[in-house]
């Protein structure tokens, strides 16, 4: 089979599944996902807009950027840019850097596609990555977090809240390797200097060497996990934070949070 159909099939897939169309928010991070899953919706009839989120981590974001960039270049599209140092968080202060990116990006993305009127916002998250998230999830018996294993969520406008889209939910992390490298995609190499230890490495690898031995079992994975959520009831309502009046489970959302301790708000 020719392998960029079989790419672009897993994506239709997904887009057919759930009737995707519009205006999306494309969230580049300058890494292999998100290129691919950027250069990859282009060839979809959607209204793309690829914005860059520069967390401000020394060398490597400047890095990160600069690919952002340029792939926006090569197909012919503004990139967009947000800065987290304007909301006063500095991630090299963070005692959980990693948790603390998170809750910032995970805002700040969606605060974009709303402010954008975007039906999505589009991630490069794979099947490999939503994997390690659920199993991470389940590690720390963190079960409200274990919800949103479908690559589409929709949005719900009256709560701010933009559909969220994962592309390449259904394909691995070396599928998407391929693609770059079949197309050339130029991306950024670097890793994260603060997410070298971070716990989800070490659960990545085992996932991928449990698809080794039993091929499929990755997928398998996936859709029971889909399963799951569908018989899970909510327990927590969404409301909108006091302060911004962006989704939040509480009164004030994580990032007006940290926000507050930053003395920025």
């Amino acid at each position: 089979m020719n392998f960029e159909k079989y790419f672009m099939g897993k994506i239709r897939s997904v887009v057919d599944k759930y009737g995707v169309k519009g205006r999306i928010a494309v969230a580049l991070s300058g890494g292999k996902d998100s290129m691919a899953a950027f250069h990859a919706l282009t060839k979809f009839k959607f209204e793309l807009i690829p914005f860059y989120i520069d967390l401000g981590i020394e060398e490597y974001s400047k890095a990160c950027m600069e690919y952002a960039k340029k792939i926006c270049d090569i197909l012919g599209y503004k990139l967009q840019i947000i800065k987290l140092k304007d909301y006063g968080i500095d991630l090299s202060k963070a005692r959980k850097k990693c948790s603390v990116c998170g809750t910032a990006k995970r805002y700040l993305m969606n605060k974009f596609a709303f402010e954008h009127d975007c039906d999505y916002v589009a991630t490069g998250h794979n099947l490999s990555d939503a994997l390690t998230f659920a199993f991470n999830n389940l590690a720390s018996v963190n079960i409200l977090n274990f919800r949103g294993m479908k690559p589409v969520l929709p949005g719900n406008k009256d709560l701010k809240m933009a559909g969220r889209f994962k592309p390449l939910f259904y394909l691995k992390d070396d599928e998407c390797m391929e693609y770059v490298k079949m197309n050339e995609i130029p991306y950024c190499k670097e890793k994260c200097p603060y997410a070298r230890d971070a716990p989800t490495i070490e659960l990545k690898e085992w996932i991928h060497e449990m698809e080794r031995k039993r091929n499929g079992i990755m997928l398998n994975f996936a859709k029971s996990f889909e399963k799951i959520e569908e018989m899970m009831t909510r327990q927590q309502k969404i409301r909108q934070c006091s302060i911004c009046g962006y989704p939040s489970y509480g009164n004030i959302c994580k990032f007006c949070k940290l926000r507050r301790k930053y003395g920025k708000i």
